[in-house]
């Protein structure tokens, strides 16, 4: 082969990408460590690659975030205020069923005059009771001292009537002060009785 016909540095082909120096191909090789890897990650993932199960906390969950905090701290807040309402609300309002009727009552003071509050509601549906409805009230009165008698507690009456209408409500002012009262419903051969104070407002 003549000079001429040898191949100058110029007329070499490049190298291809990854070729050596004697233009051979090789591939790039790449060095992985797991543990190195493992080193910085969270102390669950790092449970969790050892297979080892991770325990799910209801608290940690409930305090993850400001958000869980802000929520749980409403509900707490909110269940006391409910709480307390209920019991210094002077006995509110209680509920009861007569005849398939539901039965709302009320003890409220006007002028410094208790008056009774009933309030009638039927059923959506099926048979309900209709006709007179005696209510008796008397003052709650406090318990005697040893040695004394219990004297009589004074009873107010009065009939009202449940008409075949779907709400009906009712007054009756009492004649006698207090904050504390029984009262007692009768229709027919059914019989409710129950303690109300009066409602502050």
């Amino acid at each position: 082969m003549s000079d001429s016909e040898k191949e100058s540095p110029q007329n070499k082909s490049p190298a291809e990408p990854g070729a050596g120096p004697d233009n051979v191909h090789r591939e790039t090789i790449y060095y992985y460590s797991r543990e190195h890897r493992l080193a910085g990650a969270s102390p669950n993932v790092q449970q969790l690659n050892d297979g080892q199960p991770i325990k799910a906390s209801f608290t940690k969950a409930l305090f993850a975030t400001r958000a869980h905090k802000l929520i749980f701290i409403a509900i707490i807040l909110g269940s006391v205020t409910f709480g307390l309402t209920n019991r210094y609300s002077g006995g509110g309002e209680t509920g009861v069923k007569l005849g398939r009727n539901t039965v709302a009552l009320t003890i409220v003071s006007v002028e410094k005059t208790p008056v009774l509050g009933i309030v009638k509601e039927t059923p959506k549906s099926g048979e309900f009771y209709t006709g007179a409805v005696d209510v008796a009230v008397s003052p709650v009165l406090p318990k005697p001292k040893e040695g004394e008698e219990g004297e009589d507690a004074p009873v107010f009456s009065h009939r009202i009537f449940f008409n075949l209408v779907e709400s009906e409500m009712y007054h009756l002012s009492l004649p006698f002060e207090g904050i504390d009262f029984f009262v007692i419903l009768r229709a027919a051969d059914e019989q409710k009785s129950m303690r109300l104070k009066v409602k502050k407002k």
